[in-house]
């Protein structure tokens, strides 16, 4: 079993041909309404990888929320279980630039409103050798009691630190997994790139770092060895959702089909490649039959 204890949010996205400077105003497309929040969509992912999942968000008792819960049911996550919060359903503006390129702002008060106690009592679910699947909008006391409690239970762990908060480098010794990407292991390597970032965080305490490169593909240390897997050259269309497209399908590969963390991060990384062509987050996801191909490859 996977457990994905994280947050879902209504995605606004928009074209931008360049970013706002303080203090300007610039002019961006419509904006496209979907489903998103790293939780989700790291859930549908692993959903549509095979693995069985059970994922927990909270929402707000609202129209947005309600429209969460009927979009997951009709993506592939019909038994996903929302907590009704009293607050508004957080939600994500992003700008997508002419090359593909994102900027997110996200709002996380719903997400955080899981607290440590109900986080661990989550994992007291598990069995050992299930997998516990975490992101950074749940608060840091909320995030530590759900890894320390799987570690108490020999479940297996898997982080994606975004977005990133103080603290979470206190954290590694309590992770398996760790998949982030460059911004993100320079912040919690104190500055380091590449090849070194990922050494250094997997001396900080984490079992694997996968660290995602982009168009370049991803790096990856663990006590079986460290290497670099590149991605296939496409036109990029929208990057949003493409680093959970990776996390999900990578999650699946190592942990449910027992493949090499090289072979996974290749699997991983050919997923992410067909939703960086595509616009929009859930939209632009693989479908349970695309992924099935992969693996088949």
């Amino acid at each position: 079993m996977f457990l994905v204890l994280g947050n879902a949010v209504v995605d606004e996205a928009m074209t931008a041909d360049a970013w706002p400077a303080p203090g300007q105003t610039v002019v961006v497309g419509a904006p496209r309404r979907d489903l998103g929040g790293k939780g989700a969509n790291q859930a549908l992912m692993l959903a549509r990888a095979g693995a069985p999942v059970r994922f927990v968000a909270p929402v707000g008792r609202d129209p947005d929320g309600d429209w969460i819960a009927d979009t997951l049911r009709h993506a592939g996550l019909p038994q996903a279980e929302l907590w009704r919060t009293g607050g508004a359903t957080d939600r994500s503006l992003i700008f997508v630039s002419r090359e593909g390129e994102n900027a997110i702002a996200s709002t996380t008060e719903a997400a955080r409103s899981i607290d440590a106690v109900a986080a661990a009592a989550l994992v007291q679910g598990l069995e050992p050798g299930d997998v516990l699947v975490l992101q950074g909008n749940l608060t840091l006391a909320t995030t530590c009691s759900a890894l320390e409690a799987a570690r108490s239970r020999r479940v297996r762990t898997v982080f994606n630190p975004s977005p990133i908060q103080a603290g979470f480098g206190e954290l590694l010794g309590l992770v398996d997994l760790l998949v982030l990407n460059e911004p993100e292991a320079a912040a919690l390597s104190g500055g380091a790139a590449g090849d070194e970032a990922a050494a250094a965080l997997r001396s900080a305490g984490a079992g694997a770092v996968v660290l995602t490169l982009g168009g370049r593909g991803a790096v990856f240390v663990s006590e079986a060895g460290h290497g670099h897997v590149p991605a296939r050259a496409v036109k990029v269309v929208d990057t949003t959702g493409a680093g959970d497209t990776f996390a999900g399908v990578l999650t699946a590969a190592f942990y449910q089909r027992d493949l090499s963390l090289a072979a996974a991060i290749r699997a991983a990384t050919e997923a992410a490649t067909l939703t960086v062509q595509r616009p929009g987050t859930l939209a632009a996801f693989p479908s349970a039959d695309e992924v099935a191909a992969i693996w088949r490859r």
